[in-house]
């Protein structure tokens, strides 16, 4: 009997699992970088975004600094809050987890070298016979109308504090059954409706980057939680929809991370001012990101690009082979051949995307019947593809989540460029 879906899943909670145990090791509240040798060790490094080679519109991360040494200081009475025209923010958790702010950069690649199937032999695999069926599970099925879920997941919603407003969601989940019921779709809504945030500059830099580097210190709490719920829920929906999250959190540490390298220290002018010690953390924090970069061979956008991409295109085919009776795998396939896509790999994007399947309950359906659609009308060799129309449903799925947040953020008050 084959058993490569449940070893698979197996090998990918390990994985995971070696990430929480990475990230619960935090270090001192400061850190201090020394240079080795004589002299000051401080390099002026220009901020120019400047064009890769071959792909137009994508930077070069900027040279990083000479090799530094951690020393951490040890000042536990040093305020820990910025303010800065009515931006309140503590800084206390990010200091705490300074050298772990970015725990997706500790992976080993590839998690898993099998590819995900494709065929016949896929589709039959989609029905797990390692799935543990709802009754397995021994909690009541979650009962609640449309008005009350949504009531949990707005309870749990926040501009820039996650983990500690997850609390509802997390006690939902351990008093009821991760198939049954509506725990799932809590699950779903909370992922779309609070993970991912948009975040755009003001001319106040400084609130967007820490507002980033703050939601980056709770990644280790999700992952944490994650691992330990997939463990004891193997191939269930929570459980999928616990991976879909963990796609989302992947996507942001990108984001937060290229953030904090590339923001210029003559742009943190408030924070300077306001809070000596939090402008030191930054520019340390900075320096070691750009060496721990340069030491990955991560030392450009587009390397770092696809570093970032082959961690999500392991989270989703994850999803793809362990998800119980191909609940949501089609999902999970028109995001990774949408990661192919963006990468010009048409035919590794066209591969995962015949092999979906329309489920009303998904939430690609509709942009999933559109690219197949799109792919039949190319023929068997993909000889008349139109790359046009496949941009479209790429676009118009972006297009929608922002239009989503748009709506969202002003329901709580807030814009793209509001913390």
């Amino acid at each position: 009997m084959d058993r490569r879906p449940s070893a698979f899943g197996l090998s990918f909670v390990l994985h995971v699992a070696a990430l929480g145990f990475i990230t619960a090791t935090a270090p001192p509240e400061y850190w201090r970088l020394s240079a080795r040798g004589s002299g000051s060790g401080v390099t002026k490094v220009s901020n120019e975004r400047l064009p890769f080679s071959g792909v137009p519109g994508e930077p070069t991360l900027p040279p990083a600094d000479e090799t530094k040494d951690l020393e951490p200081i040890v000042d536990p009475k040093a305020p820990t809050t910025l303010i800065i025209q009515g931006f309140t923010f503590d800084f206390s958790k990010v200091s705490d987890r300074a050298t772990e702010l970015f725990p997706f950069l500790t992976l080993q690649l590839p998690l898993d070298s099998r590819a995900v199937e494709h065929g016949p032999q896929a589709r039959a695999r989609l029905l797990n016979p390692f799935a543990k069926a709802a009754a397995s599970d021994p909690n009541p099925p979650l009962v609640l109308s449309d008005n009350a879920v949504q009531n949990v997941v707005d309870s749990a919603w926040s501009r820039r504090y996650r983990w500690r407003v997850f609390r509802p969601v997390r006690e939902l989940a351990m008093k009821y059954n991760a198939d049954a019921g509506r725990l799932p779709l809590v699950l779903r809504r909370y992922a779309d409706e609070t993970m991912l945030q948009p975040y755009l500059d003001t001319e106040i830099a400084d609130m967007r980057l820490w507002t980033e580097l703050g939601i980056a210190a709770d990644h280790s709490d999700y992952i944490s939680y994650i691992t330990r719920y997939a463990s004891a829920h193997p191939s269930s929906k929570a459980t999928t929809e616990l991976l879909f999250l963990l796609d989302k959190l992947a996507q942001g540490s990108y984001d937060a991370l290229v953030t904090l390298i590339n923001m210029s220290p003559q742009r943190m002018d408030w924070t300077r001012s306001t809070n000596p010690k939090a402008f030191e953390l930054f520019t340390l924090m900075r320096r070691y990101y750009r060496a721990e970069l340069e030491r990955k061979n991560l030392g450009d956008y587009v390397a770092l690009r696809l570093f970032f991409d082959r961690i999500r295109v392991a989270i989703l085919t994850g999803i793809v082979k362990t998800t119980p009776n191909g609940y949501r795998a089609s999902d999970a396939r028109f995001l990774i051949g949408s990661i192919y896509w963006r990468q010009l790999r048409e035919a590794d994007a066209v591969l995962s995307w015949r092999e979906m399947r329309i489920d009303a309950e998904d939430s690609y359906a509709g942009a999933a019947a559109r690219m197949l659609e799109v792919i039949r009308r190319a023929g068997p060799d993909l000889q008349r593809i139109d790359r046009g129309a496949i941009n479209d449903v790429v676009d118009e799925e972006r297009r929608k989540w922002v239009r989503f947040w748009e709506s969202r953020l002003e329901r709580f008050g807030y814009a793209f460029d509001v913390y």
